[in-house]
């Protein structure tokens, strides 16, 4: 099997974004948006589209079914470079869906789960985890069949050599565990915002619930969108500021600001370094509709550093 860069184990779906809204929706009442995209969703999915489109050799294990959306997720998959071949079609189950309402400042989503709760452990080929260097695994909380084995799917990656991040993403149901506790021991980054980081920091000040979470990880990164991230390794923090861009949609900025954070700490930069990238792969992604395809290669994200700061590398 061939060596990858990263393998990508988590949901898969479509979004259906919509913005250019006056306000949000009410119940029994009408209103319109001015702009619609269906395309490729899913945390999974986007982080690892653009670490593709940095120029990694990722892989992608996830569960949708045999329709029309797991078709359209299939064919964008492939379409971005990125190796499909252990994504499993399951009749049994649909692919399930985000509906994302997109403001400039932030968004509501509305998903259904479908397959995207239904991927077990012992469904992720072991040979595919074994072939990367690098194991993500996103939207812990969303992925329920996924939960009680997760802690023994990374232990096996780690025996293997590989390293882990996670980003857990939103509880729906706000309860903040899933086993979570179990797999901190085991990453070698955490990907959280700061809302994730004061409900599992259990403390109302981010900075204080990141000190707390970053003594259980080897490194924890908090984003803060527009306000920047920061990177805390023991009782190193490392902060960067975020690039001041006019935004359309926020859909998908985290992801792409994980890819932007792995990419650079793959290669073995350092974090400020690795926030930087990060902060610019999310701000030209919140300048499109959809969480891809706001930089087609590495020269696009180097160009857009370089124009705000200089060299990113």
């Amino acid at each position: 099997m061939a060596r990858l860069d990263v393998v990508a184990v988590g949901e898969l779906n479509p979004d259906l974004i919509l913005g250019g809204m006056p306000g949000p929706p009410r119940l029994g009442r009408e209103i319109l948006a001015e702009h619609c995209a269906f395309t490729l969703g899913s945390s999974t999915a986007l982080c690892a589209a653009n670490l593709a489109a940095l120029g990694l050799a990722v892989g992608i294990v996830g569960k949708v079914g045999k329709d029309a959306f797991g078709d359209f997720v299939v064919r964008c998959l492939g379409e971005r470079g990125i190796d499909a071949g252990h994504v499993i079609r399951d009749a049994a189950v649909r692919t399930g869906i985000t509906v994302s309402l997109a403001y400039p400042e932030d968004r509501a989503m509305l998903t259904f789960a479908g397959a995207m709760a239904q991927l077990t452990a012992a469904e992720v080929d072991r040979g595919c985890l074994a072939s990367a260097k690098h194991l993500h695994i996103s939207s812990l909380f969303l992925q329920r069949a996924l939960q009680p084995g997760c802690a023994d799917l990374l232990r096996f990656a780690k025996a293997e050599g590989v390293t882990i991040s996670l980003d857990p993403g939103w509880d729906p149901t706000e309860a903040w565990d899933a086993g979570i506790d179990d797999l901190y021991g085991l990453l070698d980054i955490l990907f959280v915002n700061r809302v994730e980081a004061v409900a599992l920091g259990k403390d109302a000040d981010w900075r204080r619930a990141a000190d707390r979470l970053a003594r259980r990880v080897s490194i924890l990164v908090v984003k803060g969108g527009p306000d920047g991230a920061a990177a805390i390794q023991g009782e190193n923090w490392e902060e960067r500021p975020g690039f001041c861009v006019d935004a359309v949609d926020p859909t998908g900025a985290g992801d792409a600001f994980n890819a932007g954070f792995l990419f650079g700490h793959l290669a073995g930069w350092s974090p400020l370094t690795c926030l930087t990238w990060g902060n610019a792969c999310g701000a030209l992604t919140v300048g499109q509709a959809g969480g891809s395809g706001a930089f087609a290669c590495r020269a696009d994200v180097e160009a857009f550093i370089q124009s705000r700061i200089g060299s990113g590398g």
